[in-house]
């Protein structure tokens, strides 16, 4: 009887420290700003643009001249030009500082007009590629500038643009 009650004990023990291991891993910073990503991702997708504008600071900058103004208004003139918007990330690299973390990822932009559907920015065999910098701000993190940016249809432009 006594052995029977150590076991469950132990059982117990176990289920606990794992579901303590594994949830300190879903409140790590690198699956936070994870989760912040796709969720920015999925408002976009959805043609939420509140729901994107909430995951960027206010104080974005970058060295193409961008605002958080301006990021808006270049992601509300997408949904409004295209329907069915689509958004492939997929991230290469989270590294985490103090306060702040850098994201390294590729992404293809795809959506349909009346033309027909195809991608707009990026493609499977060129993707776009960028690093993002979030910081920790008053709620939670927030995407605060964007360091590299390769738009393979837009290069040149991005490069003649690029304050350096």
């Amino acid at each position: 009887m006594m052995e029977r009650r150590q076991l469950t004990y132990v059982i117990l023990l176990v289920a606990a420290v794992a579901g303590v291991l594994g949830m300190r891993h879903y409140f790590s910073t690198e699956q936070i700003i994870r989760r912040h990503l796709f969720e920015a991702v999925e408002s976009f997708k959805n043609e939420k643009i509140l729901g994107v504008m909430a995951k960027i600071s206010r104080s974005y900058t970058d060295d193409w001249g961008g605002s958080y103004e301006s990021l808006g208004g270049q992601a509300q003139s997408m949904m409004e030009a295209y329907d069915a918007l689509t958004m492939d990330v997929d991230i290469g690299a989270v590294e985490v500082g103090e306060g702040e973390a850098r994201v390294v990822l590729a992404f293809v932009v795809g959506g349909r007009t009346e033309a027909g559907k195809g991608n707009i920015l990026g493609s499977d065999l060129e993707p776009c590629r960028a690093t993002l910098r979030w910081v920790e701000e008053e709620p939670g993190w927030r995407l605060i500038e964007t360091e590299e940016l390769d738009i393979p249809e837009y290069r040149e432009e991005l490069d003649s643009r690029r304050e350096r």
